[in-house]
């Protein structure tokens, strides 16, 4: 039935003007970065106001440890489950080893970075295989996007969505001040907690499209553009997410063009990029006009 949905949608987008669009990959593509830029533009905003940038980057390293451990106890299909299952476990790590201790957050991020990285060198170095699957996670190839993945995102983005609806104000009010939030009734490790496991799920999904080197870029960059661009706190969402739709498609599009032919994560964080160095212009020309 899903499936079937599926195949709808992307003979619905199989019909946009444009010749690339008539591969099933392209549509399939398209239709996953539609699900993707949303969701991790979203979860940017929260990454930003926590400042756990390079938690994202913690996450997306532990693919390489999760996907070794996969195969190598659970055969072919075991990174499907073993990637999130590590992600969760290494979020939720970093979240109890930062409350139990007097480290800061870098610092016990910068820890478990150093555990996941070696664990998955060390894991993806013991056969060919390993080191082969290893450098697909580091690129990425959104063109080979499944149904399954799409379904996954499907998912995540209504559990997400769910998830601000319930505690948007609350996670802001706990990044502004977590005693203020514990004064209020906010139950502030509970919230966290769940923040930390979806956050994990986001990444290790957008590895797909980016590769493990610029997943976190699909949260930091939208986000970091729309603080620029967002004239009050509540707009800065609406903002991020359509500055990561927009670099994200017209970064899949320029990408499978003949004369450009670039990765397409790579290219989607190029735009990314380009679309912030307008944003802080336009932030630069704002500041001049108020003075």
């Amino acid at each position: 039935m899903l499936e079937s949905l599926i195949n709808k949608i992307c003979a619905w987008l199989g019909m946009l003007p444009l010749e690339c669009m008539q591969y099933h990959f392209m549509q399939m593509a398209l239709l996953a970065l539609l699900l993707i830029a949303p969701l991790t533009a979203a979860a940017g905003v929260q990454v930003i106001n926590f400042r756990m940038a390079f938690f994202a980057d913690t996450i997306g390293h532990s693919a390489f440890a999760g996907a070794a451990l996969g195969l190598l106890l659970l055969g072919h299909d075991g990174p499907l489950w073993s990637m999130p299952l590590l992600a969760m476990l290494i979020g939720l790590g970093v979240m109890w080893l930062k409350n139990s201790s007097k480290l800061s957050a870098d610092t016990v991020i910068g820890i478990f970075f150093a555990f996941i990285v070696s664990g998955g060198l060390l894991l993806t170095s013991r056969s060919h295989e390993l080191g082969h699957m290893a450098q697909s996670f580091i690129f990425g190839d959104i063109l080979l996007v499944s149904s399954e993945d799409i379904i996954m995102l499907a998912i995540l983005n209504v559990i997400y969505l769910f998830f601000n609806i319930l505690c948007s104000n609350r996670m802001l009010l706990i990044a502004i001040d977590e005693d203020l939030a514990r004064s209020c009734r906010i139950k502030t490790t509970l919230c966290s907690y769940l923040h930390i496991v979806l956050l994990a799920l986001i990444v290790i999904m957008s590895i797909k499209a980016s590769g493990v080197l610029l997943a976190g870029a699909l949260l930091i960059v939208p986000a970091a553009t729309a603080r620029n661009l967002a004239g009050r706190a509540g707009s800065v969402v609406l903002y991020a997410v359509t500055a990561g739709s927009v670099a994200a498609v017209a970064g899949l599009f320029i990408s499978v063009n003949e004369q450009v032919n670039t990765a397409s994560g790579a290219t989607i964080v190029m735009v990314g990029c380009l679309l912030f160095a307008v944003s802080c212009a336009v932030k630069a020309v704002r500041s001049r006009l108020v003075k």
